[in-house]
């Protein structure tokens, strides 16, 4: 398998397993304190999606060390994975996501204090969020940049508050008080896919040249796929809620509504699934920061491919003696390290 294939699974499946343990913190803290049983088995799910987010981790941390090394993954070696952790944002982010993950697991494990679980949703949103960093939002420059950032991990917490508490909410529809929680959910669900939609424009507007590029780029239409996916999405949460919600608890209602669940969060996770290969693509409306050049004879161009970008310098840009600047940084952003 072709390592940028891998790369796009590992992306996805870290993805998907980040939002399902953000979410399911989330879901309780916010949606309803479920009953001592059913708390145990939440918890059991947050366990197994921090043990699955800490392995895509691992796993995606490797492959990106190796292509930032250009040495195959079993021969990096202690030296060089501190490299890539010390001197690379991608590095630095990755250990501190691990160290957001290790906190999260021992909140869970600590005896119950007031603001406890407060704290499990801080950390559970910052290890969601800051994996905007590594992502086309944090190579974007200036206030633009800021702007995509923000709009990045806002889109991200929202996928995590709606698609990664769906496992929750499908495990909670047959225990009492259903119709309640099923409610309050919907409330949370509306508000995330509000702002899904707002970050979706945003982040379109940065990473799209316009609305052609929905059909005329690779980039695109994977994007237009994810949309379409999304949509389907929306309209199978609203009939849930116009339909079937009003109707609990009765049995076909439930069970009706718990299958519905179960196929929004399939459609999750093709949704994450491709946000993952997103990642590895490149947008046709990507901006990137100019390299300085210190009169208006410099000349500059900027190369991008998949497995570098460069800005190249040359002042003056004409024949004769000039001054060369080359500018080496990874897709995001991180400076390749010094040999």
């Amino acid at each position: 398998m072709p390592v940028i294939d891998l790369l796009v699974l590992v992306r996805g499946a870290h993805f998907a397993a980040t939002l399902w343990a953000a979410g399911t913190v989330c879901f309780i803290v916010l949606v309803a304190p479920p009953p001592p049983p059913l708390l145990r088995r939440l918890t059991l799910m947050i366990w197994a999606a921090l043990v699955l987010t800490v392995l895509t981790g691992a796993v995606w941390f490797v492959l990106i060390a190796a292509n930032i090394l250009d040495v195959p993954w079993d021969e990096i070696g202690r030296d060089g994975f501190w490299t890539v952790v010390s001197e690379t944002r991608y590095g630095q982010i990755a250990a501190l996501r691990l160290g957001l993950a290790v906190a999260l697991g021992l909140l869970m494990m600590a005896p119950a204090f007031t603001g406890r679980r407060v704290l499990m949703l801080l950390a559970a949103a910052a290890l969601a969020g800051l994996i905007a960093l590594v992502g086309h939002a944090g190579a974007t420059p200036g206030p633009a940049g800021w702007l995509h950032l923000a709009s990045d991990v806002v889109h991200i917490l929202a996928a995590s508050a709606w698609l990664g508490g769906l496992p929750a909410l499908a495990l909670t529809l047959g225990a009492p008080g259903a119709a309640a929680t099923t409610a309050r959910f919907s409330v949370l669900g509306m508000v995330s896919v509000g702002a899904l939609l707002a970050s979706g424009l945003v982040n379109s507007w940065q990473l799209l040249d316009g609305p052609g590029d929905l059909t005329s780029t690779a980039y695109g239409r994977v994007l237009a796929v994810k949309i379409a996916l999304f949509a389907a999405m929306v309209a199978l949460a609203a009939v849930n809620r116009t339909r079937l919600t009003p109707h609990l608890p009765a049995a076909g209602a439930t069970g009706a509504l718990r299958r519905n669940s179960l196929i929004e969060t399939a459609l999750g996770l093709a949704v994450v699934l491709l946000a993952g290969a997103l990642g590895t693509m490149i947008p046709g409306g990507h901006v990137h920061t100019n390299a300085p050049v210190t009169n208006s004879e410099a000349a500059y161009v900027h190369i991008h491919t998949e497995a570098a970008m460069a800005d190249v310098s040359i002042d003056p840009g004409r024949a004769g003696k000039s001054n060369v600047t080359i500018r080496v940084t990874r897709e995001d952003s991180g400076v390749y390290p010094r040999s």
